[in-house]
């Protein structure tokens, strides 16, 4: 994918920050276009790291794997590519051929070696340096503050939620086909829900569904809600849907190595409901519609709240809710900023990915979530999840 490093950077130089330190999977992906495997799978920042000064002209430095060197530096021409040393070994030809070692240091040089290298080398020693606080772990932050006592470290955690709310034309390609698969695959395990299948059964199809794409895997945090008599929040388990169920899937599909994720939830009643279930789902989903209806740029976030809530408040006057929606981007959570709360004032934006859902969760009754994604465009909006039907 293409570097989105030119965002962030401008974000830097709005606020004062000189240079960042990016180190979690997900943004050193954003930053570079690429993922980093061990990273990736271990979520270690000494695995991957890139550095970079807020100066578009200035080159961002990528520190890596001695192993995985080569394939990033086939991948990265924009970037200076740099390379710790780690257990795997790597070694030259020659030296297997001729089985006579060449130079080398008695020392490992590691990752934490070569970015305090970087960092002086990039004169960001003495210099604010954003970092990822809610990402990094307590004893690297302190490795840092160790390595470079005289720069001022800021969280940058939140420009980089702020920059990923807006999506690039390629990132919406991706939310397209991700919604496209995680859509076709709930509307295919939608059939299956009916008195006598079991939730296992339900999940089991949808994932199947998914897997046969071939681009992108189920979402580990799906969760069902059956039952009149539960209020259950949980993976699927082996009980059977019953007559008059609420029957709630939540969840989708992950891009794996790319990141990016969808969230999307139907509610169901399942035979003959109880006709007060029947009509606060009509109540739930009409709000939903109605903030959908409205969704466009320019419209106030709070204002959208209120669209879908003071409907929903007006009939039933127990309601609460603290938020009706959230960003959505590259995971591994799934709702980010802005939230559609009734304290963000921001303005709605052209390319945009929110997921907007109006919840209603029942002690002894079950839950209801009525949940799509939405993209914002020029004139409005436009549904993603729009394949999956919200009665059955």
């Amino acid at each position: 994918m293409l570097s989105k490093q030119h965002k962030i950077k401008e974000l830097m130089r709005r606020n004062g920050i000189e240079g960042a330190i990016v180190a979690s999977p997900e943004n050193f992906h954003y930053v570079t276009g690429f993922a980093s495997h061990q990273h990736t799978v271990s979520r270690q920042p000494g695995f991957a790291s890139a550095v970079m000064r807020a100066e578009d002209a200035i080159e961002t430095h990528v520190i890596a794997m001695d192993f995985e060197v080569p394939a990033l530096q086939e991948k990265m021409s924009d970037f200076t590519v740099k390379k710790y040393d780690t257990w795997v070994g790597v070694r030259e030809w020659d030296e297997v051929v001729t089985g006579i070692e060449k130079d080398c240091p008695n020392t490992f040089e590691t990752s934490m070696d070569v970015l305090r290298k970087t960092v002086e080398a990039l004169d960001l020693a003495n210099k604010s340096i954003g970092i990822e606080m809610d990402f990094l772990p307590l004893n690297y932050y302190n490795r840092l503050r160790e390595s470079f006592p005289e720069a001022e470290f800021v969280n940058i955690s939140d420009l980089f939620i702020f920059s990923r709310s807006v999506k690039t034309t390629e990132e919406i390609s991706v939310f397209r086909r991700l919604t496209r698969v995680a859509d076709e695959a709930l509307s295919h395990a939608s059939r299956f829900v009916r008195i006598g299948t079991s939730e296992c059964q339900v999940a089991q199809e949808f994932r199947k569904h998914v897997i046969t794409s071939g681009c992108c895997a189920p979402s580990a945090w799906s969760t069902f809600n059956t039952g009149i008599d539960s209020s259950r929040l949980c993976l699927p388990s082996d009980r059977r849907i019953q007559d008059g169920d609420t029957f709630k899937f939540d969840g989708g599909v992950n891009a794996e190595f790319d990141f990016y994720t969808t969230d999307t939830s139907r509610t169901w009643i399942v035979g003959n409901g109880h006709p007060a279930l029947l009509e606060l789902k009509d109540r739930l989903y009409e709000g939903q519609r109605k903030m959908i209806e409205a969704a466009k740029p320019g419209l106030p976030i709070n204002e959208l709240f209120h669209i879908g809530f003071d409907y929903v408040k007006e009939k039933y006057g127990c309601y609460r809710r603290g938020h009706l929606g959230h960003s959505i981007s590259m995971g591994p959570q799934t709702a980010e900023a802005p939230y559609i709360h009734p304290g963000e004032r921001r303005p709605l934006e052209v390319g945009m990915v929110l997921c907007v859902e109006v919840p209603c969760y029942i002690h002894g009754k079950g839950g209801f979530n009525i949940e799509d994604m939405i993209l914002i465009t020029e004139d409005g909006c436009e549904i993603l999840t729009y394949r999956t039907p919200h009665y059955l």
